[in-house]
């Protein structure tokens, strides 16, 4: 039995390929332009109106593929750009959404938090590895933003705690008692830096953090 092989759908008109691609280039565009005035009757030639119309349109269609190839220039400068400032975040402390906190012995800690809008009455509630609450503190009203507590290591009596995991908690509440929504942040050291599909992500406590994320940087 023969073997039919299958042909390619293309078809050609005055050197131009049609393929399945559908747009249209700048190249094509002068193509069909050169192809129009040579198969044009010399004793009705194509209107200068109509011509300076065509030449317009290529006109913006070459500005169009250029700033669109400007933009894609400026895209990848702007991507080399943030991937090299994420490599500066290596050896940097960094803060990022979360509650942990690794207390040392005769350290102090900063605990960083925001709030959506002002609040009359913000309280910060610290806990031990096994969930106990060691430590409350009200902070009173705090405005709309980001603020830092400076945690002593210490327990509402105020005797010093031991060294170990500690997470913190904090409620909010405007002037009329309603809930005011609050978020934590918590500090790291940035060991690495990793890239995934063009996307820079810093390893801070063993965890994959997006460098978006991080609301702080010291040293």
């Amino acid at each position: 039995m023969p073997i039919i092989n299958p042909l390619e759908t293309t078809s050609t008109t005055g050197g131009i390929s049609a393929t399945g691609d559908s747009s249209l280039g700048k190249d094509d565009f002068l193509k069909i332009l050169v192809a129009q005035l040579q198969a044009q009757d010399p004793l009705a030639p194509m209107e200068g109106q109509e011509f300076a119309s065509q030449l317009a349109q290529f006109s913006s269609l070459e500005q169009l593929t250029n700033v669109n190839t400007n933009l894609e220039s400026s895209q990848a400068f702007d991507l080399a750009l943030s991937n090299n400032s994420a490599i500066a975040l290596i050896g940097k402390t960094v803060d990022a959404p979360g509650n942990a906190i690794d207390l040392k012995a005769g350290e102090v800690e900063s605990l960083s938090f925001s709030v959506d809008s002002d609040a009359s009455d913000v309280n910060i509630d610290i806990y031990d590895s096994t969930g106990v609450k060691v430590s409350s503190t009200n902070l009173g009203a705090q405005s709309q933003g980001l603020h830092e507590f400076v945690w002593n290591g210490t327990n509402s009596s105020g005797a010093l705690l031991p060294a170990g995991n500690y997470s913190f908690n904090i409620t909010a509440s405007d002037a009329v008692g309603n809930f005011v929504k609050a978020e934590t942040f918590a500090a790291g050291l940035v060991t690495d830096v990793i890239f995934e599909e063009g996307q820079a992500f810093a390893i801070v406590n063993g965890q994959k953090l997006n460098t978006n994320e991080i609301s702080k940087v010291s040293l």
